[in-house]
C-alpha cells in the first residue's frame, strides 16, 4: 500500500511538474536573449555610443557658424580720467558700449590651423554728452596657423575611423558573448532536465524491481539483504527526483532572469540541440577570419597609433614653436552706422608669435624618452597578444574538431549501457544474474547519459567559443 502511494504522488507531482513547463530550443533562447537580455542591450548601446563620438568629430571638421553679442553693454559710474596736467580726477560716466558679432571657422586638419571669416559691429553711446559713434567691421578674412606644432586633428583624423571600427567589431564580440552566456545557461538547464529524467526513469524502475522483489522475499527466492539494497535504491531515486527537481527550479528562474520575465515559478524544460555531422574546421580558414573580423587587429593598429602620436606629441611640445595670424578684410568707425558698410576702408593684420623654450630642467627630454619607452612596450605587448589570439584560435579548432568526435562516442555509448541495463534488468527478473550486476549496469546507464550530456554541452560551448574567436558562422 505504502508503495502504491509513493508511485500515485510521484505520478502526479511529476505530470503538474511537466504540465506548467514550456520546451524551449537553444536557438529560441538565442533569439530571445537577442531580443530582451541586458547584455544585447548592453552593446546596442557601446556601439551607439561609439557612432555617435564618431558623428562628433566628423561635425567638429566642419564650418561652424557662432553669433556673439555683449547687448546692452550699460555704465553708470564715477572713473578716473587723466588730465592733460598729469593730475586725476574721477569724473562722472555713464555711456552703453554694446557690440554684435557673427564668426564662421574651417578647421584644417592637416596643418592644424583654422580659417576664419567674422563680421562685427560696436556701438558708444555717451549719454552725458549725448554722442554716439559706431565701428564695425563688415567682413575680415583670417587664417590662424601653427608652425612646426603638435596638430591633434592630424592624429584624430586617422585614430576616428579606428576607433568606430573597433567599435563595431566589438559589437559583434559582445552578440558571440552573449550567445555564449546563453549557451551555458541552457545546458545548466538541459543538465538539470537530464538528471530529473534519470531520476524519474530510476524510480519507476526501482519501483517495479522492488515491487517484484517483495513478492520472491515472500516465496523466499531473495535475501533480506537484497531487499533492503533494493528500498534503499527506491529511496535514494526518490531523493534524486527532488533533488533534480530544484535543479530544474534554479535553472529555469535563472533562464527567466536573463530573459528579463518577471513571473514566477515558470519552468522550462530544454530541447537537446542536434550536432552538425562532419562539421571539421580548417584552422587556416578560422586565423583569416579571425584576422579579418576580431576587434583586436583593429585595436592593435590604433593603440601602435596611439603610441606614435604620443611620441610627436612629447617631441613637439616644448619645442621652438610658431604661430602666424594673419586678416584682411574691411573696416570702419563712423557715427553714421549706413557709412560702415556703403564706404569701409581697407584693413590688413599680419602677425607671427615666436616663442623659443630656453631652460625646461630636462623636461621635454625625458618627456620623449617616456614617450619612446611605452612605444617599445605597446610594440612588443601588442605581438605578444597576438601570438596568443592565433594560439586561441588554433586551441579552439582543435577542441571543436575533437569535440565532434567525442559526442559521436558519447551517443554510442549512451545507447549501448540504455541496451545493456534493460537486458539486464530483464535477467534480473528471471533470477538469472546477481542484484550487485543490476545496480551495476544501472550505475553505468546513468553515467552514460551524464556523459553524453557533459560532452553536448562541451561541444555547443566549443562551437560558441569557435564563433567568439571568428565572428564567423561556421
Amino acid at each position: 500500500m505504502r508503495s502504491i502511494t509513493i508511485i500515485i504522488f510521484c505520478l502526479i507531482s511529476g505530470f503538474a511538474f511537466a504540465q506548467t513547463a514550456d520546451t524551449i530550443t537553444l536557438e529560441e533562447f538565442l533569439d530571445l536573449a537577442e531580443e530582451q537580455s541586458l547584455s544585447r542591450l548592453q552593446a546596442d548601446r557601446d556601439l551607439k555610443v561609439s557612432q555617435l563620438d564618431f558623428e562628433i568629430f566628423k561635425a567638429s571638421l566642419r564650418p561652424q557658424l557662432s553669433l556673439n553679442a555683449n547687448v546692452p553693454n550699460y555704465l553708470k559710474s564715477f572713473t578716473e580720467v587723466v588730465q592733460p596736467d598729469g593730475t586725476v580726477r574721477f569724473e562722472s560716466v555713464q555711456n552703453n558700449n554694446s557690440d554684435i558679432g557673427l564668426e564662421l571657422t574651417q578647421m584644417i586638419p592637416q596643418t592644424g590651423g583654422q580659417l576664419f571669416v567674422r563680421s562685427n559691429l560696436q556701438r558708444f553711446d555717451d549719454f552725458e554728452s549725448d554722442f554716439q559713434l559706431y565701428n564695425g567691421r563688415p567682413f575680415r578674412v583670417g587664417i590662424i596657423q601653427p608652425l612646426f606644432a603638435y596638430n591633434d586633428l592630424k592624429w584624430e583624423r586617422q585614430l576616428a575611423p579606428l576607433r568606430v571600427a573597433e567599435a563595431e567589431a566589438d559589437y559583434k564580440l559582445n552578440r558571440e558573448l552573449v550567445r555564449e552566456e546563453v549557451t551555458q545557461l541552457f545546458f545548466d538547464l538541459l543538465l538539470a532536465g537530464q538528471e530529473s529524467r534519470i531520476a524519474d526513469t530510476n524510480f519507476v524502475a526501482n519501483e517495479r524491481l522492488f515491487s517484484i522483489a517483495e513478492e520472491r522475499y515472500a516465496l523466499g527466492q531473495i535475501s533480506r539483504r537484497d531487499l533492503l539494497q533494493l528500498e534503499l535504491e527506491l529511496v535514494s531515486a526518490q531523493r534524486g527526483q527532488l533533488s533534480a527537481r530544484q535543479s530544474v527550479l534554479r535553472a529555469s528562474a535563472a533562464v527567466s532572469i536573463y530573459l528579463g520575465q518577471t513571473g514566477i515559478g515558470k519552468l522550462y524544460v530544454a530541447e537537446a540541440p542536434i550536432a552538425a555531422a562532419d562539421l571539421q574546421l580548417n584552422e587556416e580558414q578560422a586565423q583569416a577570419w579571425a584576422l579579418a573580423n576580431r576587434p583586436e587587429w583593429v585595436r592593435f593598429s590604433r593603440e601602435l597609433l596611439e603610441a606614435r602620436q604620443s611620441l610627436d606629441q612629447a617631441r613637439r611640445d616644448g619645442a621652438p614653436s610658431l604661430q602666424l595670424v594673419a586678416a584682411t578684410g574691411r573696416a570702419r568707425s563712423s557715427t553714421d552706422l549706413m557709412e560702415i558698410y556703403q564706404d569701409a576702408q581697407p584693413e590688413a593684420f599680419v602677425q607671427l608669435q615666436i616663442n623659443v623654450p630656453i631652460l625646461d630642467g630636462g623636461r621635454r627630454k625625458r618627456r620623449v624618452e617616456r614617450a619612446e619607452t611605452l612605444q617599445d612596450f605597446a610594440n612588443t605587448r601588442i605581438e605578444r597578444e597576438r601570438l596568443n589570439l592565433e594560439q586561441d584560435v588554433r586551441n579552439s579548432v582543435y577542441n571543436f574538431n575533437s569535440l565532434q568526435q567525442e559526442l559521436q562516442l558519447a551517443e554510442r555509448q549512451r545507447t549501448l549501457a540504455a541496451e545493456r541495463f534493460r537486458i539486464t534488468t530483464e535477467s534480473y527478473i528471471l533470477g538469472a544474474i546477481p542484484l550487485s550486476d543490476l545496480t551495476l549496469a544501472q550505475r553505468e546507464k546513468d553515467q552514460a547519459t551524464r556523459t553524453w550530456a557533459n560532452t553536448q554541452r562541451a561541444y555547443w560551448l566549443a562551437y560558441a567559443q569557435v564563433r567568439q574567436l571568428t565572428l564567423t558562422d561556421i
